[in-house]
């Protein structure tokens, strides 16, 4: 499907629709052009654990060992050992109360080691969620756009799923105020006109939205998130999602924003603590600081990665300045 463009009023552009599988169903499914197939709800495999009966039998005798059973000791003769000295510990000369300190040096070390893989995992292309969804980390500066002029509606509701309505409508406005696009939500309840045999009509829906942006928006700085309910729907959300809009916001709405818009949605949709005023609030806030501030993120990240890089060296020079004075304690 292409994209409309130019200046002129109502000109837009659009995404494809999007099928969920229904919210209580834990992920994408059914037909739709969105991703589908079964989820991961079947029992995890298992298998005994370690809390069986041990080892029963006798312990080996002979020499040195105090015979079969638990009740001699395990040596005969005398355990050799080197001297002790004060600090305690074994060991020979030279060897005494340097443990803690390596230990110290050695916790430092991993610590410094975990928050580096931390640092580079957050400049990674992507993050992985508990729903096995991937987000993509937006490399793409992009410019808010202005003179948008907001639209007195944030939602329209058929289906009377929203709730609490700020919990969807201050998503709605963050996203606005971060990339200049006022977003408008439609739940909309069954149409039969826009349904072929249960199949959704991608044209139609096109159609639709084309007439309700040039009747209500008077630039082309909005975008309409519209979900066409199928039949018989629930709140479980089995239609369809659709996104139209206008085609200065398609300056910052482009192909990596669309899915980026998508993944932290079906994350969302996936989770069931969520309410649908949340889920989609949430996706929109989520997308907005993805998009519009990522362009700093690497920056960002190898910035942190420097200042913990440092303390740690830090605490590792202090350290050994500890350790290099007990030493000379000791010696004198």
């Amino acid at each position: 499907m292409g994209r409309g463009g130019g200046s002129s009023h109502g000109g837009g552009g659009h995404s494809g629709g999007r099928s969920f599988g229904g919210r209580s169903g834990g992920g994408f499914g059914g037909g739709g052009r969105g991703p589908g197939g079964p989820g991961f709800g079947g029992p995890r495999p298992g298998g005994p654990g370690f809390g069986g009966p041990g080892f029963g039998g006798p312990r080996p005798g002979g020499p040195g060992f105090g015979g079969p059973g638990f009740g001699g000791p395990w040596f005969r003769g005398p355990r050799r050992r080197g001297p002790v000295f004060p600090g305690g510990g074994w060991g020979g000369p030279g060897r005494r109360g340097g443990c803690g300190c390596s230990v110290i040096v050695l916790v430092v070390i991993i610590l410094l080691f975990s928050l580096i893989s931390q640092i580079f995992t957050d400049i990674g292309s992507s993050r992985s969620t508990s729903q096995n969804t991937e987000v993509t980390i937006s490399r793409t500066e992009r410019t808010a756009i202005t003179g948008t002029q907001t639209y007195g509606k944030w939602y329209v509701d058929e289906m009377n799923f929203i709730g609490h309505d700020t919990d969807l409508t201050d998503g709605l406005k963050y996203f606005y105020s971060q990339t200049g696009i006022q977003p408008y939500v439609m739940i909309l309840d069954y149409d039969a006109s826009l349904w072929n045999n249960g199949i959704f009509n991608e044209s139609a829906a096109e159609e639709y939205l084309a007439e309700i942006y040039r009747n209500i928006f008077s630039d082309n700085g909005h975008m309409i998130l519209a979900y066409f309910a199928c039949e018989n729907d629930s709140e479980d959300m089995d239609g369809t999602f659709y996104i139209y809009y206008g085609s200065a916001a398609y300056s910052v709405m482009d192909d990596e924003a669309e899915t980026i818009f998508w993944s932290y949605f079906e994350m969302n949709y996936n989770n069931l603590d969520l309410s649908i005023a949340e889920f989609i609030g949430d996706s929109f806030r989520e997308t907005a600081d993805n998009i519009m501030h990522t362009g700093n993120s690497g920056g960002n990240a190898l910035i942190r990665a420097a200042v913990i890089f440092a303390v740690v060296c830090v605490i590792v020079i202090v350290v050994g300045v500890i350790v290099i004075k007990k030493s000379g304690r000791r010696e004198e």
